[in-house]
């Protein structure tokens, strides 16, 4: 617990030389509770009225300096662990709990009509934040949501947060007098560094229209406590620090060529991408980087590569590098992939090739947290998925596949955050199936015939949300077309629907990477088991039929049929048992491998 003080204005008809000074205790500690937010000046009187912010002010709003005291995570306290959603539609913002009590259409927890040009929750959903023309306003709260800052950077087009919530990066392109770039402290509003245009003009890259930025332009460390942020530039990368946010070392990392990089989710470690030069003299290069003290912690050269793309897994124990290598005569390009063990000693480096290596990669994707990948690859008219394990050995790795699946048409790949479910679909207009999979029993759990613009998980892994919107790239003739979003169960059944009209985002509201470890939350599990829970009579608690509509009550009823057919089919025991067994025969063949392996190496 700290104490701190500071000196205000004169009271009224005290001594010329009583001072008024301003106490406030805090607990150290980031625990879930008050969270106290100082705002200096943050909005005149004149913007209150151009934004109706005078019900969360009001009087208060012309004082030099004003506590508002909220409590940010009020809504992880929710007694049925619902998630959050937002939907905007042109300047309506409408937030919802997913699953409101007794029914399964979703509850409205705020509505804003706002001018705003875009919105965007904070990486652990303590913050929504949306740009106007002059800047950006933060908001947070318990019941509904309250401006809690002001972050002024004229003509704002984009902006980011930084990983541990504490900073906001904003960038103008049309503010011609003042900086191009700015980073606030998001709780005093205060602006840590601003990047003038003409300092900025060396971003590469395209996004949104927006010539010549590659967004975000600062990428921060994977760790939530913001110590690290860094941005590419030509032949080097500038690495800062936010305690002085000044370079590290006072000068840059040097890399001749850098083409990209990216950080560990978990660790302050940057993988960067050299190509080889023109002249091929030297060949290409991923090399893994230690901040702060810039070391070298591995390096693969490859040769006759151009371009690559990386792929960190969740943990940051694996990055997968995808790169386009030419044959021998130069004719033409293979695909390839390498795969980093970064937490291993030394970290071992294996190649990975598919079976048929003509084949198109189209995608890839790390389970979350897990040692599995799937990838997406075609030759063709043949579209296939497969899926692989990642097995450790004598700190070597080899990958064994689980299954191929054939499929009519797939682009993307999308796992669900607590891992096992993937939902396999084709985007963008593309006619084509959802395909909800389970990688655990190595079975389709449903299909549906249906197109979407984006698909996104919610937080926990118990929902999936298949957006529409309006784009060039679908053909809006169709007549059974119609903006807006639908809520499914992991298992592949539909919940409900949203329409809307001029539907532009929807995001779920995301929530705190927990801190604990994996046999801390056995431990949990442990004692959970050994509480006295009825889980059928609990449920039924929770949902009062009564209050239930008609159609509600189907989509229950089907949702609940459904899930008890796919946890029980008929021969699940020997399903899974002949499941077991093709696994560790797997498992058995790859570490005889390896074996084989070390001991060619060896001898």
């Amino acid at each position: 617990m700290m104490m701190t003080s500071k000196a205000g204005g004169r009271r009224t008809g005290q001594g010329a030389g009583e001072v008024l000074h301003f106490f406030s205790v805090n607990f150290v500690t980031s625990a879930i509770g008050e969270a106290v937010i100082r705002v200096t000046r943050v909005i005149s009187s004149t913007a209150l009225a151009m934004w109706d912010l005078s019900d969360y002010f009001g009087m208060y709003a012309m004082l030099d300096r004003l506590i508002v005291m909220v409590h940010l995570q009020h809504w992880l306290t929710d007694k049925r662990a619902r998630d959050q959603f937002l939907i905007q539609c042109s300047v309506d913002l409408e937030i919802y709990w997913n699953v409101g009590a007794g029914h399964l259409k979703p509850e409205l927890f705020d509505h804003r009509t706002i001018f705003l040009e875009s919105a965007m929750w904070s990486p652990s959903g303590t913050f929504l934040a949306t740009t106007l023309k002059t800047g950006t306003v933060i908001w947070g709260g318990a019941t509904f949501f309250k401006p809690l800052m002001f972050c002024d950077h004229n003509m704002v087009k984009l902006i980011d947060f930084s990983v541990g919530e504490k900073y906001l990066v904003s960038y103008s392109e049309y503010d011609r007098k003042g900086a191009a770039l700015k980073i606030f402290d998001v709780k005093s509003g205060e602006v840590k560094m601003a990047i003038e245009r003409s300092q900025g003009e060396n971003a590469t890259g395209e996004i949104g229209g927006i010539s010549h930025v590659a967004w975000p332009i600062f990428r921060w460390s994977g760790r939530n406590d913001d110590k690290y942020f860094a941005r590419i530039k030509k032949n080097a990368i500038y690495i800062y620090e936010t305690k002085t946010f000044g370079l590290i070392d006072n000068e840059p990392l040097k890399a001749e060529n850098v083409m990209d990089f990216c950080w560990s989710p978990t660790d302050p470690v940057i993988a960067l991408f050299v190509p080889t030069d023109a002249d091929e003299m030297q060949p290409a290069r991923v090399s893994l980087i230690h901040v702060p003290n810039k070391e070298e912690l591995k390096k693969k050269n490859l040769n006759g590569v151009r371009d690559c793309k990386m792929f960190w897994q969740s943990n940051g124990e694996y990055l997968a590098v995808l790169f386009n290598q030419f044959n021998g005569t130069r004719s033409t390009t293979y695909q390839r992939f390498v795969i980093f063990g970064i937490k291993d000693p030394g970290i071992p480096v294996e190649d990975f090739e598919l079976e048929n290596e003509n084949d198109m990669i189209i995608a890839f994707s790390w389970e979350p947290k897990g040692q599995r990948f799937a990838v997406i690859h075609a030759l063709d008219q043949r579209q296939n998925v497969s899926f692989y394990l990642v097995i450790k050995a004598n700190n070597r790795f080899q990958f064994s596949k689980l299954v191929t699946l054939e499929v009519e048409q797939a682009g993307s790949l999308h796992w669900s955050p607590a891992g096992r479910f993937i939902l396999l679909a084709a985007m963008r207009g593309c006619g084509g199936d959802l395909i909800f999979y389970d990688v655990d029993a190595l079975g389709t759990l449903a299909i549906e015939r249906f197109v979407a613009t984006n698909i996104e998980w919610s937080p926990t892994g118990r929902y999936v949300a298949t957006i529409r919107t309006l784009s060039d790239e679908l053909d809006v003739r169709q007549e059974e077309f119609q903006e807006g979003v639908m809520i499914w169960s992991f298992f592949g059944v539909l919940l409900y629907q949203i329409p809307r009209r001029h539907f532009t985002q929807f995001w779920w509201r995301p929530r705190p990477s927990h801190s604990s470890s994996t046999q801390e939350m056995q431990d949990v599990l442990e004692v959970v088991n050994e509480l006295d829970i009825d889980l059928d009579n609990d449920l039924d608690n929770l949902i009062h039929f009564d209050d239930v509509d008609n159609e509600d009550k189907e989509v229950f009823t089907l949702s609940t049929e459904q899930l008890s057919s796919w946890k029980a089919p008929e021969g699940w025991d020997q399903w899974w048992t002949e499941i077991g067994r093709m696994m560790n025969k797997k498992r058995n063949a790859a570490l005889k491998e390896l074996e084989r392996k070390e001991e060619e190496l060896d001898g």
